[in-house]
């Protein structure tokens, strides 16, 4: 059944950016840093706005929400999440002396501590554990090429401490990443629950942002939930005032 609904979600593959060929050399590395020099999220300008609005189905459902994260170097970020006209979820941080969160039951901002606030915003950084692997202590291993149901794919393997296990599967044609499968392989005491981790993860179509692309259409099965997450983002004009709007 899964193999089923892999190769229904890998077969309308329409992916943007089939003018980037490259030379593949069997290292995980290079690999890597091809995604990296397509996926570029650090192409963006210093002061850039990214705006994104997703539509989330799940099994008879279809909701809506705009997610702006604003970001200028070295570390300050803003998230918010909209549902309709209503704040949601809000996080910022200028990088050093403030760490905020949005309470929407009394709409105030309030002070967090610097783990509490990179722990809450882990969710909202897009870019994933492969985009930091030199820095996250993970171990690249390099897979060679497989038949996935009739699709030629690059694999790497990721094995991350204390956390899931992850194969990351590229197109060999653009180098971009397609298929994230996760594995239960924490040790033998470890009984994970099925929601806390993705069985897949599949990138249909990439859309250039500036220098960047960035997937416009994705599908994930958590547990025996399909969700889709179809987005559409744009680069808005920075404002410096909106990180002083709290």
């Amino acid at each position: 059944m899964k193999k089923t609904v892999l190769l229904l979600l890998l077969l309308p593959l329409a992916l943007q950016g089939q003018n980037h060929l490259f030379v593949i050399k069997d290292t995980a590395a290079h690999v890597v840093d091809n995604y990296l020099r397509l996926l570029n999220f650090e192409a963006l300008p210093q002061d850039s706005t990214l705006y994104l609005e997703t539509t989330i189905t799940f099994p008879g459902i279809a909701d809506t929400f705009i997610m702006r994260r604003w970001h200028t170097r070295p570390q300050s970020f803003r998230v918010e999440v909209w549902h309709k006209d209503t704040l949601q979820t809000g996080l910022c941080t200028n990088g050093s002396a403030r760490y905020r969160d949005y309470d929407p039951k009394s709409r105030l901002w309030n002070d967090l501590t610097p783990d509490r606030f990179h722990s809450l915003f882990a969710p909202y950084d897009f870019r994933g554990p492969l985009y930091n692997w030199r820095n996250n202590g993970v171990q690249l291993t390099w897979k060679g090429t497989t038949d996935y149901n009739g699709h030629p794919l690059q694999v790497v393997e990721v094995e991350s401490p204390g956390m899931y296990n992850r194969y990351y599967m590229f197109d060999p044609t653009n180098g971009l990443l397609t298929l994230i499968i996760e594995t239960d392989s924490l040790g033998p005491d470890f009984n994970p629950n099925p929601m806390t981790r993705i069985e897949w993860k599949v990138m249909h179509e990439y859309l250039p942002l500036h220098e960047s692309l960035i997937p416009s259409l994705e599908s994930f099965l958590r547990g025996s939930t399909l969700t889709i997450l179809a987005t559409e983002h744009r680069l808005l004009e920075h404002d410096i005032l909106i990180f002083n709007r709290d």
